[in-house]
């Protein structure tokens, strides 16, 4: 992957040279420390940067002390006045405050951060534990002037951190103490966005038969290819995503034909119910649809109730993943738990189990 470091410079050098040194050989990092750093011919310095965040696959951001020098690029315009509300207490009453941040207050970060999540990057934020209890304490403490904090040196650094949460995807600010603690959180949040992009296939991967997995939704996909990194090592993974269950059962019979040279195809549909006696029914009609294809090399699994119990939702009608902006976070902890949450749960277990036989052929 590709992976811009977005991050004030003087406070935080030293993460960002341990980061490039600890996962310099698994991804491409971009920063501007390094003399390979894209650039281009009349651009100023901030608008370089700008410009790299396009590049990446994967934006990094770290958060501690310093809120940074302002933007004074040539594209102010692409940077309109930000706004954000939080809760606050003023002595003892408890409101929402509004605040604004004009364009010429915003930090080169901010505006780099507003260029990735316009570009729909995958976005990874980290904060020092400390930058996030003393916004915890201004927040608390809003209604004093005389507020000094004693560790950022700007509180505008806790609107940064607040408007990153109010962000629709990608909003999880992970929270570290040391240096140690830094990169073992990154390691496994990279783990995570890994898994969750479709890379291009190694000239290696290109001469074996793909394992085809069929699913309902986006988030389906993302839940698969987390399991898949740990349990495919010899295959691609090939995934296809039908819209909805209708869709999937639907045009099975395309699929079974259009994906004829794969070395099996999964079926991974939600149960929509924990009955024994319903999932039955659903599995016989299902298998009668996969007898109908000709095919021995189909396996269909019923995630139960839903796929997002392999997550650790229990409540799916009203908190569908679909719309739960913590995805990532959730993905994280799956990858973490993955063997554990397979024992408990039988229908993960079985897909982990029909991914492994194709992957053996």
């Amino acid at each position: 992957m590709k992976i811009f470091l977005c991050s004030t410079s003087f406070d935080l050098e030293d993460l960002r040279a341990l980061a490039v040194n600890r996962f310099g050989d698994r991804h491409e990092f971009i920063h501007f420390e390094d003399a390979a750093f894209p650039s281009r011919r009349g651009l100023h310095s901030h608008d370089q940067c700008i410009e790299a965040v396009k590049q990446a696959d994967v934006v990094v951001c770290i958060i501690d002390r310093r809120y940074g020098g302002h933007y004074r690029g040539k594209n102010s315009a692409a940077f309109p006045e930000q706004s954000l509300k939080f809760k606050v207490t003023v002595g003892t009453e408890k409101k929402t405050v509004e605040t604004k941040i004009a364009t010429k207050d915003l930090s080169i970060s901010w505006c780099e951060l507003l260029t990735a999540f316009e570009a729909e990057k995958y976005v990874i934020t980290f904060a020092r534990r400390r930058t996030l209890d003393e916004k915890a304490t201004r927040r608390a403490n809003q209604g004093v002037e005389s507020f000094t904090p004693a560790h950022v040196d700007d509180i505008r650094v806790f609107d940064l951190l607040d408007w990153i949460t109010k962000q629709p995807k990608d909003n999880w600010i992970i929270p570290f103490d040391t240096a140690v603690d830094f990169l073992e959180k990154l390691e496994k949040w990279l783990d995570v966005a890994d898994a969750s992009m479709v890379l291009p296939a190694t000239p290696e991967s290109r001469t074996q038969k793909p394992i085809t997995v069929i699913v309902e939704g986006q988030t389906d996909a993302e839940v698969v290819k987390v399991i898949a990194k740990k349990y495919v090592v010899n295959r691609p993974l090939s995934l296809v995503v039908a819209q909805g269950k209708r869709a999937l059962l639907g045009n099975l019979q395309m699929y079974a034909q259009a994906f004829k040279d794969s070395a099996g195809l999964i079926v991974l549909a939600d149960a929509d119910t924990s009955d024994d006696r319903e999932i039955q029914i659903q599995k016989d009609q299902l298998q009668q649809i996969v007898a109908n294809t000709g095919r021995s090399d189909i396996r269909v699994v019923f995630a139960v109730p839903e796929i997002e119990a392999w997550l650790g939702k229990t409540e799916f009608k009203r908190d569908r993943m679909s719309k739960f902006n913590k995805l990532h976070k959730e993905l994280y902890h799956l990858q973490e738990e993955l063997g554990a949450r397979a024992k408990s749960m039988p229908s993960l277990s079985e897909f982990i189990e029909a991914l492994k036989e194709f992957d053996r052929k």
